[in-house]
């Protein structure tokens, strides 16, 4: 008897996603060497990590629709208790930083650079544990920025984030933004 068929949507907490990933008994997902039964079909187990991915995916990206929805407006520190660990781990520009409060840190630097701040989500992919965004970033430049005195220039710029969630919260982000481009609207650097 198959007791698992399908992956939970909604989870609301990370004890149910275990419970919803791991419902299949041992023996239903023990497959046959090699990964496809007798028959040739695909085995039960591949089956199943397929499924338990395919579901993880679908948490993690509603998670993160959550987190650029509620947190990324405010930066609200409690709301980032509930969707970043204490240690995350940080990758921007080729610098590798950590920890929830300098997280907090980077994003009351930028709000207080851009008091109108915005980030937009024009697109979000998630596969396993990790979910993709791609972002416009939007603002007036009011206050100090990259070594920048406030200049009074809107600025737009595009970004790409990787975030790796575990648990239901993000344990690391990987994050490009376009610099150049906002550098060359603040006046910093002379446009090409």
């Amino acid at each position: 008897m198959r007791r698992h068929t399908k992956p939970a949507v909604v989870l609301t907490t990370p004890a149910a996603l275990t419970l919803s990933a791991f419902g299949a008994s041992a023996a239903d997902a023990a497959g046959t060497a090699g990964g496809t039964t007798g028959s040739g079909s695909t085995s039960r187990a591949a089956a199943d990590s397929f499924s338990w991915n395919h579901g993880t995916a679908r948490v993690n990206k509603r998670i993160m629709e959550r987190f650029t929805s509620e947190f990324l407006p405010t930066g609200d520190p409690a709301l980032a208790r509930k969707f970043i660990v204490p240690d995350i781990v940080m990758h921007f520009g080729g610098r590798t930083q950590q920890g929830r409060d300098t997280y907090l840190g980077i994003v009351a630097a930028n709000m207080k650079a851009f008091p109108d701040l915005r980030w937009t989500v024009e697109d979000m992919r998630a596969e396993g544990d990790t979910v993709a965004i791609r972002y416009t970033m939007t603002g007036t430049h009011k206050g100090p920025f990259a070594g920048v005195e406030a200049t009074g220039r809107a600025i737009r710029a595009e970004s790409m984030a990787f975030y790796r969630l575990a648990h239901g919260k993000i344990v690391e982000e990987r994050a490009q933004l376009d610099m150049l481009s906002i550098l060359q609207q603040m006046g910093a650097i002379p446009a090409a």
